[in-house]
């Protein structure tokens, strides 16, 4: 009896040495580098959208923010060979890119961006609707509604302060996958002898590109820069931006300032820099 006694004693002890083995192992498993293909799919889209937001705000600016007749605005500084046209009747401009037009700085743009507008934007109530037809940028086709309504105007600080919107918006790339969007932002448009500086805040939604759904808001708001732009770099300047994955939480920190593509990604367990395309 003893002998049995001491058995069974012996193979408890054994069992629980191996689960609490497994637990320990469990724990020191380290962490999986989650998916982080949707942000770089993420921030491609935002720098369709950006390189949108840069061309609206110049060809408004040369008509007189949105509503001076001028049926010869100058497209120069989008690309040659682009033409710009406005109708006053109608409140439309139309920007067309022909089959194929190269910017300062390599962007390719095909189609047309058409702007239909209230008033001037700089007129608090003002709305700029932007619809697209066969409009590409560098390969990617670009689909939806995007409208700013200009929520308030700050004359000691030269700050208009918008409202974008983004329905039922989609930009496919060349092999057919595709990324849909929906956002609703706040931007702080700050207008200056170098350019403006925009400061957002705001949620977007939509579907991957591996048809997973994807949602997100900014903790701190998204700075872009219009110098920054121009030179290509369609990032934020600094801001943090939080999307949800696939279950998982992932920041996007674009740093505090400099004028780059880099962000520091940080999900559980972890965190990774990157450059962003």
């Amino acid at each position: 009896m003893k002998n049995t006694l001491n058995t069974s004693l012996l193979v408890l002890l054994l069992i629980s040495a191996m689960i609490l083995t497994s637990c320990d192992n469990l724990n020191d498993t380290p962490n999986v580098q989650p998916d982080l293909s949707v942000v770089n799919d993420q921030a491609i889209v935002n720098r369709v959208f950006e390189d949108l937001d840069n061309i609206t705000l110049n060809v408004l600016g040369s008509s007189g923010l949105g509503a001076r007749t001028n049926v010869n605005i100058p497209a120069t500084s989008l690309c040659d060979g682009a033409t710009v046209t406005l109708d006053e009747a109608k409140k439309t401009i139309k920007i067309d890119f022909g089959t194929s037009c190269t910017g300062t700085y390599g962007t390719v743009r095909k189609g047309i961006v058409l702007l239909t507008y209230t008033g001037k934007i700089g007129f608090p109530g003002a709305k700029v609707t932007t619809t697209f037809e066969g409009y590409e940028v560098d390969g990617l086709k670009v689909e939806g509604t995007r409208t700013l309504l200009n929520k308030g105007v700050d004359l000691e600080t030269n700050t208009i302060n918008l409202e974008v919107t983004i329905q039922n918006g989609k930009v496919t790339w060349p092999d057919n996958t595709f990324m849909t969007i929906v956002s609703k932002q706040e931007r702080a448009i700050k207008l200056s002898s170098q350019g403006y500086e925009a400061s957002i805040k705001g949620t977007v939604s939509g579907m991957s590109r591996e048809i997973m759904a994807y949602s997100g808001a900014t903790t701190d708001p998204l700075v872009y820069t219009e110098t920054c732009i121009k030179t290509g770099v369609t990032t934020p300047n600094s801001g943090i931006l939080v999307i949800n994955y696939n279950g998982i939480d992932l920041s996007i920190n674009y740093g505090s300032g400099s004028c780059d593509k880099k962000a520091t990604i940080t999900y559980p367990g972890g965190s990774k820099e990157v450059t962003l395309d």
